[in-house]
């Protein structure tokens, strides 16, 4: 891959930190932003955010101590001055209470573990999503809590209990065909309790990387990826707001996983994976206090998180997210995944050849399926 001298700078921030705690009131969104651009932004912001933090006797700029008209003022400075910069602003939205749902679906009905589950609902976004979206539903009375508690002490009994619960919620999916899929791949689980891979438990800090911290921070690099192909640039520095509870979650999952990109399937199937083929830079988590980069972020994430009223600022919300990319874990984003998909498959035309291919394929599945269950 070619690459031009700048690398990409990436300065990553985040708001509504929640760790473990998925199922607090006060805060039910969890938020990261960051600033990826080509060559290092600092020089361009630095004059403004120290000229505004020297006239206000600030040590450093947060977008929550400074009101609507101050932050809408910043703002418009800031995207004056990165004109003539390519760069984008890449956000994640985290609904935390839906993570126990799709975390359930990951440890029950992943096909590679669960042979009752046909490989099609769990490899497919709009199936996947589809059993989100039922779990959540069955997930009441608090089931959601129960099942977050074992799942972080890697309590098979709870598990189990969990999946017996919804078992017999499972007749009254209103689907035929949902109906069997959640019912044989629950029933499954219970009488073959080895297939659970426990995971959270395993060592002082393991459940950290099943939190909606590290889900976005997967995401940012994930974003990153993109980013470095579209400008045909490697990565020079990336940079975190610090954090001590993850800071050594983050360094681990950014030395495993971040030489591998994906492409994505047309249709929502399984991605193929591959090694990226340009130096990714270094890593760092530091104050904002010492990164102007950072202000930025926790600027533009402010305004990215507020369901805002005032004209001016709306504009300048608009000017941000026009150059945004985002990545949300959600209900509503589930079901708006499943209508597109199904819009999707429903434009597409179908030839005797891919229908004839595809049976095939089914055959060839169901087989291999069965002779799992069979073991």
């Amino acid at each position: 891959m070619k690459t031009k001298t700048e690398g990409a700078f990436i300065y990553a921030d985040e708001s509504g930190n929640s760790g473990k705690y998925i199922f607090k009131e006060e805060s039910p969104i969890y938020y990261q932003g960051a600033v990826i651009s080509v060559g290092n932004i600092e020089s361009k912001v630095k004059p403004i955010i120290q000229r505004y933090c020297t006239e206000n006797g600030l040590e450093r700029l947060h977008g929550y101590e400074l009101g609507e008209e101050r932050v809408n003022n910043l703002c418009l400075d800031l995207l004056e001055a990165l004109e003539g910069t390519q760069w984008q602003f890449h956000y994640t939205i985290i609904q935390k209470r839906y993570i126990a749902a799709t975390k359930f679906v990951d440890t029950v009905f992943d096909c590679w573990d669960n042979p009752a589950v046909h490989p099609f609902w769990y490899t497919t976004e709009l199936l996947r999503h589809t059993l989100c979206i039922l779990i959540d539903d069955m997930m009441e009375d608090n089931l959601a809590i129960e099942f977050w508690n074992y799942y972080l002490k890697d309590d098979l009994n709870g598990l189990i209990k969990i999946c017996q619960t919804l078992l017999e919620k499972a007749p009254y999916i209103f689907d035929k065909r949902a109906c069997e899929v959640v019912t044989e791949g629950l029933d499954y689980a219970i009488k073959n309790p080895d297939i659970f891979t426990l995971i959270s438990a395993k060592g002082k800090s393991a459940y950290k990387k099943q939190t909606p911290n590290i889900i976005a921070f997967s995401s940012l690099l994930t974003a990153t990826h993109r980013f470095c192909k579209e400008y045909e640039v490697s990565v020079s520095e990336l940079i975190h707001d610090q954090s001590d509870e993850f800071k050594g979650t983050m360094k681990e999952y950014h030395k495993m996983f971040f030489d591998v990109d994906f492409e994505e399937d047309k249709f929502g199937g399984i991605p193929k994976f591959k090694q990226v083929e340009y130096d990714l830079g270094t890593f760092s988590l530091e104050s904002s206090k010492k990164s102007y980069g950072l202000q930025v972020v926790d600027l533009f994430l402010w305004l990215i998180q507020r369901d805002i009223k005032d004209k001016n600022l709306q504009e300048t919300k608009i000017k941000i997210l026009n150059n945004s990319d985002e990545f949300i874990i959600s209900r509503s984003m589930s079901l708006a995944i499943i209508q597109a998909r199904q819009f999707q498959l429903m434009q597409q035309e179908l030839t005797p050849d891919m229908i004839k291919k595809a049976e095939a394929l089914e055959k060839k599945i169901e087989a291999a399926r069965q002779a799992a269950m069979q073991k």
